[in-house]
């Protein structure tokens, strides 16, 4: 007998077999696991050093490419991308899916350690870590304007940062592309020998001229506020005007051996 036989002949026990099915159906869409966004974490590892004062040819030469060779010989490896900028190294190291993250986190730490000696003195240790994607920004603002980089880096601080980290549920807010304005300091060894003043001595200078001190607290009836003590400078005019020791009881100032541009 076959089926739609069965459905015409016996159509009590074809419902029966229908209500069934559909009870089946229902216990076992209960028992399916869902989820809307899965979490899968990617394996990658970072290997994040800083080398103070040193430009990126530098960082490159002597950090980056040692990272990446040794890092390179770690199985598994799909691609490695790395960025040299102004006292920081960045390597970012991808791994094939089926390679377990955590595997080559201690993989890659190893072979780190080999070559820890090879860094240069004034380098960091190398900062390995997993990176997870849940932790990755879900949303990137641009801001744009008829304004200078200086004003608009001050509005997304303390505006546009301020507000976004009031609404409920935001976690972080991060700030990336900032150009801090900074100051450079040009030594003239001419100059220098003519007063007698060495590269150390204007370390010490900046040292104890060129400095934050905290100035304790000060409590109120419901309110307590940190007092801090900025002594940094923050015009070029006052530092060319640092006073780095006196000759002759005139004293030698910064712009008599340096350009502070």
């Amino acid at each position: 007998m076959t089926l739609p036989e069965l459905s015409i002949k016996r159509h009590v026990l074809a419902w029966m077999l229908n209500g069934v099915l559909v009870l089946f159906g229902l216990i076992a869409y209960q028992s399916i696991g869902m989820d809307r966004f899965p979490y899968i974490e990617f394996p990658v590892i970072s290997v994040t050093t800083t080398v103070k004062g040193a430009n990126p040819d530098i960082v490159d030469a002597s950090v980056t490419n040692l990272i990446e060779s040794a890092a390179n010989t770690v199985p598994g490896i799909e691609h490695i991308q790395s960025t040299s900028s102004p006292g920081v190294s960045q390597v970012n190291i991808t791994f094939a899916l089926e390679k377990n993250v955590d595997i080559a986190f201690n993989e890659v730490q190893a072979k780190l350690n080999q070559i820890l000696r090879r860094l240069p003195k004034d380098a960091d240790p190398p900062v390995v870590a997993k990176v997870e994607t849940n932790t990755q920004p879900i949303m990137w603002l641009a801001l744009q304007g008829d304004r200078t980089q200086q004003q608009l880096n001050q509005y997304a601080l303390n505006t546009v940062k301020k507000r976004l980290e009031t609404i409920d549920g935001v976690g972080e807010v991060r700030l990336g592309g900032r150009r801090d304005r900074t100051i450079r300091v040009n030594l003239l060894p001419a100059r220098m020998a003519a007063h007698g003043v060495t590269a150390q001595d204007i370390n010490e200078a900046f040292a104890k001229e060129h400095v934050q001190l905290a100035g304790g607290f000060v409590v109120g009836q419901a309110t307590e506020a940190l007092v801090k003590l900025d002594l940094e400078f923050h015009r070029i005019d006052d530092l060319a005007g640092m006073i780095l020791g006196y000759k002759g009881g005139y004293p030698i100032k910064l712009s008599d051996v340096a350009e502070v541009e």
